[in-house]
């Protein structure tokens, strides 16, 4: 039996830890330094003009996502488009990191291991790695090679990140690699791929680099489609049957893709974190504010799936998004969730790629799903995070 002073003294334990794991509330800021380059300008509701970051985080983000490109680039990107050179490299990396540390933001960072936007369609190989790989004898050869430079990079990074003394509290190893990533080599599917001793090889690779450097940060593994079950146990029983290890499931969930409810991504979080005993992070969430872009086309989410079409609003998109963090923040396992993509506002010269063909940059086709309106002036939904209680709304001290 517990006595009175060893049971307050525990119960005071367990008040101290859950005030050190905050909610996590906040969004990819990855391309704000080039939507600032292009003349992006931010306003918080009163209309004050600011910087992004420190808005977002007035408002209660007290994460940063972060994504890293090994060297984008004219002609190191996919199907006549690339990512602009110096933008997400790892000196740019460097820069925001420092930025959401200086906000006392958590930070996840996600590597690409790419030079271009990486997802189930495109894995494409760093252009210096491909490069480096085909003089060697054969296959096995690469395969091996590229899991020590999985490791090498992954090394580098952390240690560039230690050393200025922001070192990420999450690590994605790849974005949304529900069919592998570094294709072909760690491809899952289609038939004639190599499958999971490949994939699940770099991973491994990965990992080790992380824990080598920083042995507190948390391994995050993400998949898309978020709310679907089944794809989920598939995938991570073979991570497991193939010595994968890693420390927090990611999700993406949007309503348009998936078709789920919030309730129902709320299930979906709860069963699947129960039963691989792992906590889970939503890597992505995205909704409508407006039904359209600014020239009147629908951009990237052509609806909000099961939400009705009154819900492409201003009031809609916040409404929804209190909705989710109420529900989230229920389930004990779930850390919190990363908004996409919070700054991408409409900016001439900014679009999801820039075209080979000519250097200019391809349609926004998010810019309808932001934080921020088509003006830069912040939007309804941030009351959201403001609504969090509290010690969630708080930034959070370094730890």
């Amino acid at each position: 039996m517990c006595k009175w002073p060893n049971c307050l003294l525990a119960a005071l334990l367990l008040c101290s830890a859950a005030q050190a794991a905050p909610f996590l509330a906040g969004g990819d800021v990855s391309v704000l330094p080039l939507m600032e380059a292009q003349g992006a300008r931010y306003f918080d509701r009163q209309g004050r003009q600011g910087d992004a970051l420190a808005i977002l985080a007035a408002n209660g983000h007290n994460i940063a996502r972060l994504r890293l490109y090994d060297s984008p680039g004219p002609g190191s990107g996919a199907e006549g488009y690339y990512w602009p050179e110096g933008s997400m490299d790892l000196p740019d990396l460097l820069r925001m990191a420092r930025r959401a540390k200086a906000l006392q933001m958590q930070i996840q960072l996600t590597l690409h291991y790419s030079d271009f936007w990486t997802n189930s369609k495109t894995q494409g190989l760093p252009t210096k790695w491909r490069a480096e790989l085909q003089p060697l004898a054969d296959e096995a050869a690469r395969r091996t090679r590229l899991a020590e430079l999985v490791f090498e990079r992954t090394r580098e990074v952390m240690l560039a990140l230690q050393a200025q003394g922001t070192s990420p509290e999450f690590i994605s190893l790849g974005n949304e690699i529900e069919h592998g990533m570094l294709y072909p080599y760690g491809a899952i599917s289609p038939p004639g791929a190599q499958g999971w001793p490949g994939l699940a090889a770099l991973l491994r690779a990965g990992h080790a680099a992380v824990k080598s450097v920083a042995p507190k940060s948390k391994i995050v593994l993400h998949l898309d489609d978020g709310g679907n079950l089944a794809k989920y146990r598939d995938w991570f029983d073979q991570a497991q049957a193939h010595g994968v290890e890693w420390d927090v499931i990611g999700s993406s969930y949007y309503p348009f893709w998936t078709r789920k409810t919030a309730a129902q991504m709320a299930a979906f979080s709860r069963a699947v974190s129960t039963h691989y005993d792992k906590d889970l992070l939503l890597m992505e969430v995205g909704f409508n504010w407006s039904p359209t872009l600014p020239d009147g086309s629908p951009g990237q989410l052509s609806d909000n799936g099961p939400y009705p079409p009154l819900m492409s609003s201003p009031k809609g998109q916040r409404d929804f998004m209190r909705e989710l963090f109420d529900l989230l923040k229920r389930e004990p396992r779930v850390l919190g969730l990363l908004y996409w993509d919070p700054v991408m506002i409409a900016t001439p010269g900014v679009g999801w790629a820039l075209r080979e063909s000519d250097a200019k940059a391809g349609p926004n086709a998010v810019s309808n799903t932001t934080l921020f309106d088509f003006k830069g002036q912040a939007l309804p939904v941030l009351d959201a995070w403001r609504a969090l209680s509290p010690s969630d709304a708080t930034i959070q001290q370094k730890p």
